[in-house]
């Protein structure tokens, strides 16, 4: 589910999901140049988790880098961007 645009899905949301259901959580932005800091992955998924239990979590780049949309984002972009989910998560879990 993706939450770093606006207007692409609001967190309450995550409310009407079953209890059984873990959420890929779209936390990562996929714009080519945009790389979100950890500060504000974690930002996003603390809003989350105001609406859906943290255990049933997990942190996602919106669209999985927008495969077919034509968007280009450079290997050294999206490493950037999945290393300070990575520093996110780990902040996430209190290490």
């Amino acid at each position: 589910m993706e939450f770093t645009a606006p207007g692409a899905g609001e967190f309450p949301v995550l409310r009407r999901l079953r209890k059984d259901l873990e959420i890929g959580l779209g936390c990562v932005s996929c714009v080519p140049g945009e790389v979100d800091s950890p500060e504000v992955i974690v930002a996003r998924v603390e809003r989350a988790c105001e609406h859906v239990a943290r255990e049933r979590i997990t942190l996602n780049p919106d669209c999985g880098f927008a495969p077919g949309s034509g968007a280009t984002v450079s290997i050294d972009e999206v490493y950037a961007k999945l290393k300070n989910e990575a520093e996110a998560a780990r902040r996430l879990r209190g290490g």
